[in-house]
């Protein structure tokens, strides 16, 4: 005859118990941990070192006619920084058509596909010289003076305004420099 199994004594069910329950919690904390940081690379325009306040050097690339061809729409103004059209999408009656480029907000992407909105690029750029006639990148010091939430961005003169599903940085670029 066979013997019937026997039960656990205690001891061993009690540790067993807690064992599985330490590593169902352990896994649980893994997974939030992973689900947070994968949300927030998915819905947050702002990446980790995109902070007020913060400097950063960055590429962006760029042709020549996007001078004329980026603009942006948001009735926000922060530290002084605007899109050339409020949120209804017409241009602001204080740029009268024009707006310095220092505080002019423009959308852009960097070489890592980051997209951002900077004031001051064409300014900077003009101290380098002529532009390429093809894709170029520059590098700028970005300055964040903030995010911006909603706003809605335009890539080519006669486009449509797409509005942003991301939170975006707004800056000024500075000593921007076209590398070799």
């Amino acid at each position: 005859m066979s013997e019937e199994p026997r039960p656990l004594p205690p001891q061993q069910f009690n540790r067993l118990l807690w064992v599985t329950l330490a590593l169902f919690v352990i896994g649980l904390g893994v997974w939030i941990l992973l689900a947070g940081s994968a949300y927030r690379r998915s819905y947050s325009g702002m990446g980790a070192t995109w902070h007020r306040g913060d400097k950063n050097l960055i590429e962006i690339t760029l042709v020549a006619a996007d001078r004329t061809n980026l603009s942006c729409a948001s009735d926000k103004v922060v530290d002084g920084l605007r899109c050339r059209y409020g949120a209804d999408h017409q241009a602001r009656s204080e740029m009268n058509g024009a707006g310095s480029d220092a505080t002019l907000l423009s959308p852009y992407c960097t070489v890592g596909g980051d997209i951002f909105l900077g004031a001051g690029l064409w300014e900077s750029l003009a101290k380098t010289g002529a532009l390429p006639t093809t894709r170029f990148t520059a590098l700028c010091d970005y300055d964040i003076a903030g995010g911006l939430h909603s706003v809605a961005l335009k890539w080519k003169p006669d486009g449509a305004f797409e509005p942003s599903q991301k939170s975006l940085p707004i800056g000024t670029l500075r000593d921007c420099t076209i590398p070799p």
